[in-house]
C-alpha cells in the first residue's frame, strides 16, 4: 500500500495546505476575528511568540504532512480514483471525524459559555481552514496520482 503512495505529492500538497493556513490566519483573512474568539489581544505573542514561532511552525508543518500523508492512505484503501470520489472520501472523513472531534474539544476545553459567540466562531474558523485543507490537499494529491 505505501509503495503506491506518491511522497512528493504528500509534500507538495502539505507545502500548498500550509501556504493555506498562513494566509487563513493572517491579517489578509481571519487573524483579528480568531484572536478575538481566543480571547487573545496579540500582547503574548510579542515576548513570547518571538522564541516559540519556530518550534510551532515546526510542529505545524510536521502535522500538516502527516495530515497530507493520512489523506493520501486513505484515498488509496479506498480507492478513489476520480477527483469527485476522492473528495467524497476526505470530506467524511473531515466532517465525520476531524470537524466533531474540534466541536467535542470546543465543549469540553473551552471557558464557559462552551457554546457562546466566542466559542462558535472559533469552531467555525478553525473548522473552515481544515476543510480547506482537505479540499486542498485531495485535490493535489489526485493531481499528482
Amino acid at each position: 500500500m505505501f509503495a503506491i503512495i506518491n511522497p512528493w505529492a504528500a509534500l507538495v500538497a502539505a507545502v500548498a495546505a500550509y501556504l493555506v493556513g498562513w494566509a487563513w490566519y493572517s491579517p489578509l483573512l481571519w487573524q483579528k476575528p480568531w484572536m478575538a474568539a481566543r480571547g487573545d489581544t496579540g500582547e503574548n505573542w510579542e515576548a513570547e511568540g518571538k522564541k516559540e514561532m519556530p518550534k510551532i511552525m515546526f510542529y505545524g508543518f510536521v502535522n500538516t504532512l502527516l495530515m497530507s500523508f493520512t489523506i493520501a492512505v486513505l484515498l488509496t484503501l479506498t480507492g478513489a480514483t476520480t477527483l469527485v470520489m476522492s473528495l467524497q472520501v476526505a470530506l467524511l472523513f473531515c466532517f465525520g471525524l476531524v470537524v466533531t472531534v474540534k466541536f467535542n474539544d470546543l465543549l469540553y476545553t473551552s471557558n464557559p459559555p462552551h457554546w457562546g459567540r466566542r466559542a462558535q466562531l472559533l469552531f467555525l474558523i478553525d473548522s473552515g481552514y481544515l476543510i480547506a485543507l482537505f479540499i486542498i490537499v485531495t485535490t493535489i494529491l489526485w493531481w499528482m496520482s
